[in-house]
């Protein structure tokens, strides 16, 4: 063979391994970002379900607009258990956790007026499970969110 064909060969491995570099790279990063985008579509609907909870009357099993959800601060009733069982997803009262297909989920005590989900995914990015942290106040509607991985 001669230098050219060799040159040619050597261009062309060089090429197709940097391609297949790029792809893979490429595919983990939209895999991590679906995995948020997951997590935060579930968020999002909690806080729905939280808020709906929030605004039912305490006679018909809702929170009745409760000022503290406590259990972890604040006064008032353990209302975090309250709130668990009415969103479902074979809640545990031991953890205040529960599951979906796309993680795990925590129920924190937010502040006045707010719950706080910690969502662990079940997807990883640099070692470590995806983190994100949802603050959801339920009498402003305002969300605070925190990706911590």
């Amino acid at each position: 063979m001669g230098v050219s064909q060799v040159f040619m060969i050597i261009l062309v491995t060089v090429i197709v391994a940097t391609s297949i570099t790029v792809g893979m790279q490429y595919f983990a990063h939209e895999t991590v970002k679906a995995a948020r985008s997951a997590c935060l579509s579930d968020l999002n609907y909690f806080a729905s379900v939280a808020k709906l909870w929030w605004n039912t009357p305490l006679q018909q099993g809702g929170g009745g607009k409760a000022t503290y959800l406590s259990g972890s601060g604040g006064p008032g009733p353990n209302n975090i258990n309250k709130l668990g069982i009415y969103i479902g997803h074979n809640y545990q009262t031991s953890g205040n956790t529960f599951n979906t297909s796309n993680g795990s989920f925590q129920i924190l005590y937010g502040g006045e007026n707010s719950v706080k989900f910690n969502c662990l995914s079940n997807t990883n990015f640099n070692g470590a499970p995806i983190n994100i942290i949802f603050i959801y106040n339920m009498k402003t509607d305002s969300i605070q969110i925190n990706l911590v991985n």
